[in-house]
């Protein structure tokens, strides 16, 4: 049976919600699915690269996703969705079909960053593929991004066709793995000075390496955006 939750957001979804068509579903890899949308309510959004849409999901609720593009002329986005286990949107991801209809809120800001052409050096994870690809294409910046995945193999086909191929650590137990993360992130930042950080996906690990760094002596102030966090649903 459906939510309260749901139910309600399918109501609001008749006057709130943006209305587009899927046009396609494209394998990436085992592990993510591209899935292409278009509409006239979609042109003259005023996107940003990073910024977020929330997607309604039929009987499901809603998920937060980091379009890929957006092309406003024409009316059409791109939303890289990642296929974890039995989550809701892993469900949609693996459900949904060209010819569907999409309803979701937004675009709205999510990472923003200043103006100007400076460097941004990325952590994140699997769910943060899009927002740095967003910012490197988009936003046309000069991304060195870093992501701790949990099987590289799965992983590997997306971040080659997005340009990110080895910017990837592998989780380990206890998340040992952290303190190559670390290292890595320390060298990318003293190798683009002035480099604004952006730190998002799980939030046990933004925190934990934001403590890192600190211990450092980093004085950079990150953007941050937690995605989600162990023991919980998910964040906005």
């Amino acid at each position: 049976m459906a939510s309260a939750k749901a139910m309600l957001g399918s109501m609001l979804g008749r006057f709130l919600f943006t209305d587009a068509r899927v046009t396609q579903v494209r394998e990436v890899s085992r592990a993510f699915r591209q899935i292409d949308c278009e509409g006239p309510a979609l042109r003259g959004q005023g996107w940003t690269p990073g910024d977020k849409v929330q997607v309604f999901l039929p009987g499901l609720g809603m998920r937060t996703y980091t379009p890929l593009s957006w092309d406003e002329a024409r009316g059409a986005t791109a939303f890289l969705v990642y296929l974890h286990g039995d989550s809701p949107g892993a469900k949609w991801g693996r459900d949904v079909c060209a010819g569907d209809t999409v309803q979701f809120f937004g675009p709205r800001r999510s990472v923003a960053l200043e103006a100007g052409d400076a460097p941004v050096v990325l952590f994140g994870d699997e769910t943060s593929f899009a927002v740095a690809h967003a910012l490197r294409t988009g936003a046309k910046r000069d991304v060195t991004p870093l992501f701790e995945v949990t099987r590289r193999e799965d992983c590997a086909p997306a971040l080659r066709e997005f340009g990110f191929e080895g910017q990837d650590v592998e989780r380990t137990p206890g998340d040992a793995h952290l303190a190559q993360v670390h290292e890595r992130l320390r060298e990318a930042l003293h190798a683009k000075p002035g480099a604004t950080l952006v730190m998002t996906g799980r939030a046990q690990s933004i925190q934990a390496l934001r403590s890192r760094l600190r211990g450092d002596g980093e004085r950079t102030t990150p953007r941050v955006k937690a995605y989600w966090a162990v023991g919980k649903a998910g964040l906005d």
